[in-house]
């Protein structure tokens, strides 16, 4: 078998330079070109985004989110170098019911939100020195430490479901808005669209960018494709992005352009379900592929609670995410529920610390790599 080796080292240096190649042909000259597979991450067609934390706030059942809590988001203290790391670039503020248990989108088991539901929500968006607000001074500070991102902080905005099933929804111009009219449901999301982006406008942040806003119900209704086109058109209308991620089967994820957005992820939703098989990762994955798509990397606390059961988990979701390419090449949204990384990065379980280093790891290397591409 020796007098192979040679051979080998030869395929496996072209492979890998082959692959490079390929990569560069996306990336060529700080210019972005969709090619056939994953939405790229950082490119134009992403808002720049790389890696997009879900921030769940709003919600009174929330923490919520000051600037020491938005800290372990932002960097991380990588052992080996002793040196202070950035990590996502991106933080999709997102909630599913306000503080009357009202749902923002169908399926969560309420009553539809309301105006005055709406009304409340916004205000929580943009609660002083809490939420974006926080964000925004906890990376003054950081900034202040290491001087500017390699990347620019961007934040989208969820914006609320107008479900047709809503009873008095409330009014806009004196008349009160019917669900079950396309035009009715356009005017509620247009309405509070514009109310988002005036009190972004008004905020006047010094380290952040407003990339877009967030379609919060992740399947279609199967009346939902015109609304969509038309929200989109609006967004678009605004120099933003339109993102989405659906779940794994949802109605329409596959059509996703065709829906209207700019920007999707898939979610594999292997997590959450022991028995759903590993075979899911590598399965989403291609199927992100071929549409043209980002990758949901996923987990909650019970990687902390029940580690023996939920490690493997994690580990799937790590080791596929890196034989598919995801971590190379595409656009990534991480689903971490309530408190995320904050625990993450507490815990003394060399099981758990070690998914902690393996992922800050990835997230800081994934900002100095497409940064460069960028640039």
């Amino acid at each position: 078998m020796k007098p192979f080796v040679p051979f080998l080292a030869f395929v496996c240096c072209f492979a890998a330079v082959s692959l490079r190649a390929a990569e560069m042909r996306t990336w060529t000259s700080g210019k972005f070109k969709a090619e056939a597979g994953y939405m790229p991450a950082g490119s134009p067609e992403t808002g720049g985004i790389v890696d997009l934390a879900l921030i769940y706030q709003g919600g009174v059942h929330r923490i919520d989110w000051t600037k020491e809590q938005f800290g372990p988001y932002l960097t991380w203290s990588n052992p080996k170098t002793q040196k202070e790391e950035w990590l996502f670039d991106g933080f999709l503020f997102i909630e599913f019911k306000s503080n009357t248990g009202h749902m923002y989108a169908k399926g969560y088991g309420a009553k539809p939100s309301t105006k005055a539901d709406q009304l409340w929500y916004l205000d929580r968006v943009f609660e002083k020195e809490k939420s974006v607000h926080a964000l925004d001074s906890a990376l003054g500070e950081v900034i202040g430490r290491l001087g500017p991102p390699p990347l620019p902080r961007r934040v989208v905005l969820t914006l609320p479901e107008p479900i047709v099933a809503t009873e008095n929804w409330g009014e806009l111009d004196g008349k009160p808005l019917d669900f079950k009219k396309t035009e009715d449901r356009l005017a509620a999301v247009t309405w509070f669209m514009e109310r988002l982006t005036k009190r972004w406008n008004e905020s006047n942040f010094n380290h952040l960018e407003l990339a877009g806003f967030y379609w919060v119900a992740e399947s279609m209704g199967p009346d939902d494709q015109e609304l969509m086109n038309l929200i989109g058109t609006e967004i678009r209308k605004r120099g933003k992005r339109f993102y989405w991620i659906p779940y794994w089967g949802a109605r329409g994820n596959g059509q996703w352009r065709e829906l209207g957005f700019d920007v999707a992820y898939q979610q594999p939703n292997f997590f959450f379900k022991l028995e759903v098989p590993e075979s899911r990762i590598p399965t989403a994955c291609q199927f992100a592929k071929e549409h043209g798509m980002g990758m949901e990397m996923e987990w909650d606390e019970r990687l902390m609670s029940r580690t023996e059961e939920y490690a493997p988990k994690m580990q799937g979701y790590l080791d596929g995410f890196e034989e598919a390419g995801v971590w190379a090449t595409a656009a990534a949204a991480h689903y971490m529920a309530g408190h995320g990384i904050i625990n993450l990065s507490k815990s003394k379980d060399p099981v758990v610390a070690g998914f902690y280093q393996r992922l800050c790891t990835i997230l800081a290397q994934r900002q100095k790599m497409f940064a460069m591409r960028v640039h």
